[in-house]
């Protein structure tokens, strides 16, 4: 009989686990996209945070870029709103899900042709004519400013 009643004990026990997995799956793929952001950071201090909406506001620019057509706002549009007018260099941080998840840019390779594209799912990538396909951040969450002025 005890025997009996220590299956049934781990088969609750599996089914509780299973229930609490499957209830933060559902929270966190029912997560609304406007809780998105992609915060401009110096140091310690968050010098601006964006939504997509907002990202959209300060402009569209248009590049091509490996053959495709990519719009959305320059990063240099995005740093000015922010702020920052000068830096020394800049890390783009994203989720490193589908790539490297971070990529340093240095001021002389930060122009008007560096974007952030807005992708179908809600999020956004950088992007420019001169960035290899693997070294581009999708998802992106961060900008970090170091030599600011």
């Amino acid at each position: 009989m005890s025997g009996g009643r220590n299956r049934a004990l781990i088969v609750l026990g599996a089914v509780l686990v299973l229930l609490v997995v499957g209830a933060w799956v559902a929270a966190s793929l029912l997560t609304p996209k406007d809780q998105y952001e992609v915060r401009v950071i110096d140091g310690t201090r968050v010098l601006a945070s964006y939504t997509v909406e907002e990202l959209q506001a300060l402009g569209e620019a248009k590049i091509v870029a490996l053959g495709k057509t990519e719009q959305g706002p320059s990063l240099i549009r995005v740093l000015e709103d922010a702020g920052v007018r000068e830096f020394t260099r800049l890390i783009i941080r994203g989720a490193g899900v589908r790539d490297a998840g971070s990529i340093v840019l240095t001021h002389d390779q930060v122009t008007d042709e560096v974007i952030f594209d807005v992708a179908n799912r809600g999020t956004v990538k950088i992007v420019s004519p001169d960035m290899a396909w693997g070294d581009r951040v999708r998802d992106v969450t961060e900008i970090v400013v170091e030599g600011a002025e």
